[in-house]
């Protein structure tokens, strides 16, 4: 299977380039499997091996060299963005979605990325937020979670990032 890149530049009005560029910067790059700052095996730009196994054919090259190529880490990326996007979309759900701003749904979609679609679930005051168009409201749940306690930097980013639409 070819390592061809999955992504656009702009899905559904999410800027998809914009997103991995910031993400290719927060994660950093591991062409060798290593622990993420979560304690989880993980590879490329921070595709988590123990939640999500690999694609079969990045797996045994995996096996096979000890570490995966550049391109095989862009596919993961875009994967792992893709199904990202797919995941904040339904939690998120119309109109809230419809409401979100190109820029605010990269940031719900990239905190997806970086937790998971059930870590997000956890953010039922930001969701509620969302759905009553409240962006300081929504700014202050992302401050006040462990996620920013975490990572205060991505997440400070980001919050910046949502208040400016």
């Amino acid at each position: 299977m070819p390592c061809n890149s999955i992504g656009m530049q702009d899905k559904g009005g999410v800027p998809i380039d914009k997103i991995k560029a910031i993400l290719r910067e927060d994660e950093g790059l591991s062409l060798k499997v290593y622990k993420c700052p979560a304690g989880k095996k993980s590879i490329g730009y921070g595709w988590n091996i123990e939640a999500r196994a690999l694609p079969q054919y990045i797996a045994f090259h995996l096996a096979e060299h000890g570490e995966i190529t550049l391109e095989m880490a862009e596919y993961l990326l875009d994967l792992a963005l893709n199904l990202a996007v797919e995941a904040a979309k339904k939690i998120i759900m119309q109109p809230g979605w419809m409401w979100l701003t190109p820029n605010r749904r990269a940031v719900i979609a990239m905190m997806v990325y970086n937790m998971g679609a059930a870590g997000f679930l956890n953010f039922h005051g930001l969701r509620e937020a969302i759905a009553s168009r409240n962006v300081e409201g929504c700014c202050e749940h992302m401050k006040s979670s462990k996620w920013h306690r975490q990572l205060p930097d991505r997440s400070n980013s980001l919050i910046s990032m949502f208040r400016e639409g």
